[in-house]
């Protein structure tokens, strides 16, 4: 009996630490063990990520955030921040990266306690501070950005006024993209709060559903969850995820219904993609469509598609088939903030109408030669487009019109191809707001007729072979309104313009300056100039073929030019000068005999052979211009590019430096001899 009571005695004292272990922790409790170890794993992972994206960095820029610290191009973008007045980024200056390892242990602490206590306001406690933890994380990120945009040094040389980076998508500032994103170590911690809130209830019920019915209503309550969720997680209402067409896009477009949003998450799909329905494709994280050498990436044959958020590349090769990046043969498309890169032809607009493409970038096949690659934005038989806000670089032509009609050029971008602008018979066209610069030629308006120009720049075509800012030939009612032409080879080269008795070449207001020639014109010239600034070119006006002296018109509204070698005066005081203004290009036509002959420019040298050319009648050549009412100030001024305002900010920088050394030195010298 007594054996018998201490065995007993002793089987229970033997039970009694693990029915005490089991007791404590139930499944809540080792649902929060769980979460705790996915809080400090996420530790060691990146949290968050930003792209900066931008034309002069094909690689982009990155910058990464973890717990403790920041990682990426930190000194390419602190460099950027110092131009444009942003604070450079410090890690060790951080307070929340100090923080973060106390928060993630008091958060993880937390979590353990309350799966030994079982409390239910601990355990509701624990569940709250894990989602203010990853809630928390974002919006003092974004509170970090908004500062980071917002104290800005209004006397930088870029100060590009107050901005606001998003925490998560695309932002766009000045010519750059700004792409946010949390990365994995955030979602690990989101999957240990949701573990923590949702994972005991779900356990408990998928066991009670097996205990009571069995293997089918669990496994059917499972896949019921996950459609669920799935749903939850599939974008737009009647949208369609690509993830579940296994990367296949073309499967995908296939099933979408017409007039859907299908949205693609990131990753690399095959191209050779048709769409022939009416379509909104949306890109979530830069997904590639890559046509892999062959054909065109993406071509659109209905009506009505949206292209947005897409990275296309790798099309054929093959000239003579013209490949595109995205080819468009039906009306009323919209592709907008895409990147298209090494692909022969950009976006081309082929026998269809009203399209918008909008904040675009767009580069053909960089290792190709100029004349071998196509062009950016291509448009064939179109009318009633609108192209605005692409960002173009390294094709052949910028912009292509040819026998396109009542089209919208705004506010784009375009460096370093053959042609910024090319009209070939396209007529009926506004192009306002547009920089055209280090091209081989900014522009050449060929066969076209009633063209507004409003805005543009041309400058820093500098070839030899061509360098025109902008080509006129055998065109007929064209506008130009406060553009400027600067630091070109030539300035404006005019054949043919007008090409039709009566119609009107007009330039009124726009500056042309710090050419090594302002004008080149032939005798089929008749065009009008008024109020328009010539200054700092070399040469103000060169012929060929003749005479031009009775050709043009110099006045508009009885209103001249300003000529920076004007020499008269104005006595009445009407801003025109009472002498008329004579330019004959005596040194412009020994410079055009002999090229060598530029380094005597703005000499002595240049000034006797001018003077020759005025004192003895028979040196004088006829004149090129003649503008009776010169205006004695200019009517624009030129307006500094940002890498000039960099190369400008540096030169300062330096003079302070040196000045404020000279300074400290000085006053170090004298409080060194006084003591």
């Amino acid at each position: 009996m007594a054996q018998s009571i201490i065995t007993e005695e002793a089987g229970r004292s033997a039970a009694s630490p693990l029915s005490s272990i089991t007791a404590r922790f139930d499944t809540w409790s080792l649902c929060a063990i769980a979460a705790a170890v996915l809080f400090v794993a996420a530790a060691f992972m990146p949290l968050w990520h930003m792209a900066l994206v931008a034309p002069q960095y094909p690689g982009n820029l990155y910058l990464t955030a973890y717990g403790t610290t920041m990682k990426g191009d930190l000194q390419e973008i602190n460099s950027l921040n110092h131009y444009a007045g942003v604070k450079e980024i410090h890690p060790d200056d951080v307070l929340e990266l100090k923080l973060f390892p106390f928060l993630l242990a008091g958060t993880v602490g937390l979590m353990v306690a309350a799966a030994l206590v079982k409390r239910r306001i601990v355990r509701l406690a624990a569940m709250l501070v894990a989602w203010g933890f990853i809630i928390g994380f974002l919006v003092d990120i974004q509170y970090w950005l908004y500062n980071y945009g917002h104290d800005l040094n209004e006397e930088a040389p870029l100060y590009p006024r107050p901005f606001t980076p998003h925490v998560l998508g695309s932002t766009k500032v000045v010519n750059f993209h700004s792409e946010c994103m949390v990365d994995w170590g955030w979602w690990v911690m989101l999957a240990g709060a949701v573990l923590i809130t949702f994972g005991s209830p779900a356990i408990r019920f998928l066991r009670d559903s097996w205990s009571n019915t069995g293997t089918a209503k669990a496994v059917t309550t499972a896949i019921v969850a996950l459609v669920v969720v799935g749903a939850a997680f599939s974008g737009r209402p009647g949208g369609v995820t690509a993830a579940n067409a296994a990367g296949d896009l073309q499967a995908m477009i296939d099933a979408a219904p017409a007039g859907s949003t299908l949205t693609v998450p990131a990753g690399v799909y095959p191209g050779g993609v048709l769409i022939d329905k009416p379509l909104t494709i949306e890109g979530v994280g830069w997904p590639v469509i890559d046509g892999q050498r062959t054909g065109n990436v993406v071509k659109v044959t209905a009506e009505g598609v949206t292209l947005r958020g897409l990275v296309i590349q790798g099309s054929g090769r093959e000239v003579s088939d013209e490949p595109s990046g995205i080819l468009v043969r039906a009306s009323g498309s919209r592709i907008e903030g895409n990147r298209v890169r090494d692909v022969l032809y950009g976006i081309t607009l082929h026998e269809s109408d009203n399209h918008v493409v909008r904040g675009n970038t767009v580069e053909s096949i960089r290792e190709f030669l100029p004349e071998r690659r196509g062009h950016a934005l291509y448009l064939y038989y179109t009318k009633n487009n609108v192209l605005e806000d692409n960002v173009i670089s390294h094709a052949k032509d910028g912009i292509y019109i040819n026998f396109s009609d009542h089209n919208d050029i705004f506010r784009n971008s375009v460096t370093e191809l053959r042609y910024g602008i090319h009209f070939m018979y396209a007529n009926n066209a506004r192009i306002i707001d547009n920089v055209f610069r280090d091209n081989l030629t900014g522009g050449s308006l060929m066969y076209s007729n009633d063209l507004y120009f409003e805005d543009n720049e041309f400058s820093r075509s500098q070839s030899k072979a061509s360098g025109y800012g902008l080509l006129f030939k055998d065109v007929d009612n064209v506008e130009m309104l406060h553009n400027s032409f600067h630091h070109n080879r030539i300035g404006l080269t005019f054949e043919g313009a007008p090409f039709t008795p009566g119609a009107y070449v007009r330039l009124r207001d726009n500056l042309i300056g710090f050419n090594q020639l302002a004008i080149a014109m032939s005798t089929t010239v008749g065009a009008q100039f008024g109020g328009n600034t010539f200054v700092g070119n070399l040469r103000q006006a060169d012929t060929t073929g003749g005479s031009i002296e009775h050709h043009n018109s110099w006045q508009i509204d009885g209103r001249g030019n300003y000529w920076d070698d004007y020499r008269g005066y104005d006595a009445d005081g009407d801003g025109m000068g009472d002498i008329e203004y004579r330019y004959r290009p005596a040194y412009g036509e020994l410079v055009q005999r002999n090229e060598a002959l530029t380094a005597f420019a703005n000499t002595p040298a240049q000034l006797a052979i001018d003077l020759a050319a005025r004192w003895f009648p028979v040196y004088r050549n006829a004149p090129a211009v003649i503008d009776t009412s010169p205006l004695m100030q200019p009517t624009r001024h030129l307006r500094e590019s940002s890498e000039d305002a960099g190369r400008w900010a540096t030169t300062s920088a330096f003079a302070i430096l040196i000045v404020a050394a000279v300074a400290v030195l000085g006053v170090s010298g004298r409080t060194w001899k006084k003591w």
